[in-house]
C-alpha cells in the first residue's frame, strides 16, 4: 500500500474523515510551525508539480483549503492541482481511485494536511494597573478610590489550539521528504485561518529549498 494513501486512510480511521473540518471551521489568527523534518538524503530538484490534498468531511471547506495552497504554489512558480477537481469527496477514501487520480495528474509530489488533535490551553492575563501618584494616598480617599476602582484584576483565559501535521511525499519513490507540525489558535474567521496556515507552510517549504 502506498505510504501517502496509508496516511489518508489513517486520517479517516482516527477522525472519521473529520480531519480538517473542525480546524477549518474554527479558523485561526496565527499559525506556529512547531517542528519541521526534512529528508537530508532527498536527491530531487524540488517541487515542480504538486497534488494538494486536504481531507475534510465538508466538501466546501476542502475546496477553499486546497485552492489557497494551489494559488500560493503557483505564485512560487510551482504547478499545483487541487485534488477535489479530479477526485470527488466520496472517492477520497478509495485507494484505487486515489492512486489512479494521482498518477493521471502527472504530479511529482503530493502534499497532505491532517488534524492530529484539538488541545485545550490556558493563558494568564496579568492585572492592568493604573498608576496612582503619592498625593492620592494623602489627599483624601475619594481620589484614591477613583484610581483603585480602575484597576483590572488578572484573569485566566481558556482557548483551544489545533495541532496539525503536513506531509510532502515524492511520488516517484513513494517516500516522505518533508513534514511539519503546526499549532494554530482555534478562533477567528475561516478565510483568514486558511490563508495564514497555507502561507506558513509555503514559507517553510521555501526555507527547506523545496520551492523558490
Amino acid at each position: 500500500m502506498n505510504k501517502y494513501f496509508s496516511t489518508i486512510r489513517s486520517m479517516g480511521i482516527i477522525f472519521g474523515i473529520l480531519a480538517l473540518t473542525t480546524f477549518l471551521l474554527i479558523g485561526c489568527s496565527q499559525t506556529k510551525v512547531t517542528s519541521v523534518w526534512v529528508d537530508q538524503e532527498y536527491q530531487g530538484d524540488g517541487i515542480d508539480d504538486v497534488f494538494v490534498v486536504g481531507v475534510s468531511k465538508d466538501g466546501g471547506l476542502r475546496r477553499i483549503f486546497e485552492d489557497e495552497f494551489v494559488t500560493l504554489f503557483k505564485q512560487r512558480g510551482v504547478k499545483a492541482t487541487s485534488s477535489y477537481r479530479l477526485l470527488p469527496d466520496e472517492d477520497l477514501r478509495d485507494e484505487k481511485k486515489l492512486d489512479s487520480t494521482v498518477k493521471e495528474s502527472g504530479s511529482d509530489t503530493i502534499l497532505m494536511t491532517r488534524l492530529l488533535d484539538i488541545r485545550k490551553d490556558t493563558q494568564y492575563i496579568p492585572p492592568d494597573y493604573v498608576y496612582a501618584p503619592p498625593s492620592s494616598y494623602y489627599g483624601g480617599w475619594h481620589g484614591y478610590y477613583n484610581r483603585a476602582y480602575m484597576v483590572s484584576p488578572g484573569y485566566t483565559v481558556e482557548y483551544e489550539t489545533a495541532v496539525l501535521e503536513t506531509n510532502l511525499y515524492d511520488l516517484k519513490t513513494d517516500k516522505l521528504i518533508w513534514s511539519a507540525r503546526s499549532d494554530a489558535p482555534a478562533d477567528g474567521k475561516v478565510g483568514k485561518h486558511i490563508k495564514d496556515f497555507a502561507r506558513s507552510i509555503i514559507n517553510q517549504l521555501a526555507e527547506a529549498k523545496l520551492i523558490k
